[in-house]
């Protein structure tokens, strides 16, 4: 059953972080005389966009202050120079820089898959903004320990995309459409993650209208993710110094499908270090939070307003 979403007005947003702009967009939950102290950032997945959150947030409890970012080299925001790679850390760095430009000082952190990566990258570096880290379909890399022919294989793709020199190819939109679901096939024979009412909330920052159709916005050189360079052990580490709340929303069709076995040691961690370890489970595929986000919402808001009020109660005791 859909939930009724209150009312949201999203305002573009652009960043200078130096090397070029970071470009998203920024709303309150419901109206704005309903503001609270409670932002979040959201962090969207690989090739994906600022737009992946559009269909939850409305969903959200009210007041909330939500700001979302393509990544560099995603959706709208400027490509990254020849020469300089995407990787999670460069991805953290570039949103710790914004979020220094905006003025934020404490907010809830939201990662979707290769965003929930970055998130935890995020939180382990710079601890003293993070209240709370929200993991959408993600626990750990889907590698267990990296090889030296994948970091070659990436190496190889990054530097292919720098040399060919040839005019994108332009789609008509509903060729667009079709290659977004079709790219989103995380296996042979597997259905894809997002239908398309899905891909057209994600077709604006997408693609851009030329004459004839729609080109792609994303880099070519965001394609290979790196997240190979990061061990399994790595990522423990990496974790084990999350102290602040965490939620893991796992979906039943996602990338998180094994047995719960297999993600033991990360629960673990997580269980043992954070103030509080939440997971929780949702019929869907790896994109539910887009396609249906009346199921993720419910622990989503039950996490942020438990946050709300452990962190008022944390200025209280202070007074």
């Amino acid at each position: 059953m859909k939930m009724a979403g209150k009312e949201v007005l999203w305002h573009d947003i652009s960043l200078d972080v130096g090397w070029g702009k970071l470009r998203g967009k920024t709303c309150i939950v419901g109206n704005f005389d309903d503001k609270d102290s409670t932002k979040i950032l959201g962090v969207h997945g690989w090739l994906d966009n600022a737009n992946t959150f559009d269909t939850l947030v409305p969903l959200l409890p009210s007041g909330i202050e939500m700001l979302v970012l393509d990544l560099p080299g995603h959706g709208l925001s400027d490509h990254l120079p020849l020469g300089a790679r995407y990787d999670p850390f460069t991805y953290a760095f570039n949103l710790r820089t914004a979020i220094w430009k905006l003025g934020w000082k404490k907010f809830i952190l939201m990662g979707h898959s290769m965003g929930s990566a970055v998130s935890n990258y995020f939180t382990a570096l710079f601890p003293e903004y993070v209240v709370a880290l929200i993991n959408l379909d993600f626990i750990k890399p889907g590698h267990i320990a990296s090889k030296i022919e994948s970091w070659r294989n990436d190496a190889h793709n990054i530097f292919k995309a720098e040399q060919e020199q040839r005019d994108p190819i332009v789609f008509t939109e509903s060729e667009a459409i079709d290659r977004m679901v079709a790219a989103r096939v995380f296996w042979e024979g597997g259905d894809s993650h997002i239908d398309q009412d899905a891909a057209y909330v994600l077709l604006p920052r997408s693609a851009r209208q030329v004459d004839g159709g729609y080109i792609w916005t994303h880099d070519p050189k965001a394609r290979p993710n790196f997240l190979s360079v990061f061990t399994n052990d790595n990522w423990l580490h990496a974790i084990s110094s999350i102290k602040c709340p965490v939620l893991v929303v796992r979906a039943t069709d996602g990338v998180c499908f094994l047995p719960k076995t297999y993600y033991q040691k990360e629960l673990n961690v997580y269980t043992k270090n954070a103030k509080w370890f939440d997971i929780t489970v949702v019929e869907g595929s790896h994109h539910v939070h887009l396609t249906h986000p009346e199921r993720v919402a419910p622990d989503v808001s039950a996490f942020i307003e438990k946050v709300a009020k452990c962190t008022l109660g944390q200025i209280h005791a202070k007074l």
